[in-house]
């Protein structure tokens, strides 16, 4: 997988001290029991404004947050409507080294049904479905709001995550000290530490929902409404059967004998600005938990590119309903009870109001259809190599005589780079014509193709006379499981 060397931690003084903004946060007061982390480089945007978001849901000191929406840390003026997140950089989601404790991936299981249901209503006009038998009495066949709410809140869950901590039965100074030598150290069971939303979107019980919700949980528990009694609900343990901090996208499974409704998934690219849609999820934490909310408003904007720290984007919906830490993985639904975007973020800021998101539906699906075959984004393509973004300091330390651009400093030997003519210590200056000088500038330009497609990378080569060539190098990309 290619990788930043700023992850390392030698660099990691360095890298926060040139991606802190000046700008103050601020959290409710009900949720600043932790603390987030720093916020990330501010990214460009279209209306003069641009966001830096960081997620709700962290690990900062072996405690976690919940699954909340992301809250925005940092406003600047720029040119182009962009939002940007935290998301960890990882440019996909492998099921086998998956660290939640859960299983994962499917196991060869047929999920035809399942990329079936992704699918149904892709069509150029919008379909009035219903989980439950409602009537549609709204204009043109849609449903009023309490018509629709009835039709679809049964097929939204409240998602429970619990962690485990080590326990080892003597304090911090008998075991400095050596007191503790015969105690052994133990994994408690796992305790509750917060809470999201999700969707079921198939009757076997697959369910969609955020990657920052589910990430660093070792259990999950899933509370489904009981369909015919409204006083009960039922709690299944669920499974993980693939995730991808990209684009935060998850997708989780339960089982049991009798069917689950589903709700309908939607074709996001149908919406309009300014037509109703509402979000249902399950706001607040703890004593201000207020589960299957539902809040309506309109589509405010369209095509809002939400950019992760390792390059790669995904497409929002903003609206004005409003959306709350806990409604992340929540549905934003249309009026005629379509899925059209998984709600994932919010703006938090002094003087800004009504500003929620949701990924589009219609964007993630191909990820979705991965999740649910692989238990990883094997169709995201990538260059096989592993990079160090040069600055002045690291060009005097490598002894390079360019201080910017990408330093290989390896290159898989299972990749098709390997047969390119790509050598270790090259210096990636361009792909495809455009100057690079960072891993995010490179995979957003590998966002926008697929794999197998062939790149063209100049590089800055030393010769033996001590000056540098520029050298074109075409480069198959590969899936990301054949590095």
């Amino acid at each position: 997988m290619e990788q930043n060397y700023y992850n390392y931690p030698e660099n990691r003084e360095e890298m926060q001290a040139q991606q802190m903004p000046q700008q103050t946060y601020q959290i409710p007061a009900q949720m600043q029991y932790q603390q987030p982390e720093p916020p990330r480089k501010k990214k460009n945007g279209k209306f003069a404004t641009a966001v830096a978001i960081i997620a709700a849901v962290t690990l900062i000191g072996g405690s976690a947050g919940f699954g909340g929406a992301y809250i925005a840390t940092s406003i600047a003026s720029s040119g182009k409507n962009t939002v940007s997140d935290s998301a960890k950089p990882s440019a996909s989601y492998n099921a086998e080294s998956d660290q939640s404790g859960n299983e994962s991936g499917n196991n060869g299981k047929d999920v035809s049904g399942a990329i079936n249901a992704l699918n149904q209503n892709d069509t150029g006009a919008a379909q009035k479905t219903s989980a439950k038998d409602v009537t549609a009495t709204g204009a043109n066949g849609a449903y009023t709001a309490e018509e629709l709410y009835e039709a679809v809140n049964d097929t939204v869950v409240f998602v429970k995550i619990y962690q485990t901590t080590s326990s080892s039965g003597y304090d911090y100074y008998d075991e400095y000290f050596g007191y503790g030598r015969g105690s052994k150290k133990q994994d408690t069971e796992p305790q509750y530490v917060g809470s999201g939303s999700g969707v079921v979107f198939t009757e076997d019980g697959y369910i969609l929902t955020n990657n920052h919700v589910v990430e660093s949980a070792s259990k999950i528990t899933v509370e489904v409404n009981d369909y015919n009694d409204p006083n009960v609900t039922h709690e299944y343990e669920a499974t993980v059967i693939g995730r991808d901090s990209s684009t935060d996208i998850a997708v989780i499974k339960i089982e049991r004998d009798e069917p689950f409704l589903a709700a309908k998934i939607g074709n996001s690219d149908m919406l309009k600005v300014g037509q109703s849609v509402a979000a249902i999820g399950n706001p607040g934490y703890n004593q201000y938990l207020f589960k299957h909310t539902m809040t309506t408003g309109i589509v405010s904007g369209l095509g809002i590119t939400c950019l992760a720290d390792d390059g790669y984007s995904s497409t929002l919906i903003q609206t004005d309903a409003s959306i709350n830490y806990g409604n992340s993985g929540g549905g934003l639904f249309d009026m005629y009870g379509n899925v059209v975007g998984i709600v994932n973020q919010k703006i938090v800021i002094d003087s800004y109001e009504g500003l929620g998101f949701a990924i589009t539906i219609n964007d993630v699906k191909p990820v979705i259809e991965d999740l649910l075959a692989y238990g990883y984004v094997k169709s995201r393509p990538m260059l096989g190599i592993t990079t160090m973004p040069l600055n002045e300091y690291r060009a005097q330390l490598y002894g390079t005589k360019l201080s910017k651009g990408l330093l290989v400093t390896s290159i898989s030997e299972n990749a098709p780079v390997a047969q390119s003519g790509l050598k270790v210590a090259d210096i990636i200056t361009k792909i495809n014509g455009t100057n690079v000088s960072s891993l995010a500038e490179v995979q957003t330009i590998l966002s926008k193709l697929k794999v197998g497609d062939t790149i063209t990378a100049t590089v800055a080569r030393e010769n033996g006379s001590g000056g540098v060539d520029s050298i074109d190098i075409e480069i198959i990309l590969t899936e990301a499981n054949k590095q």
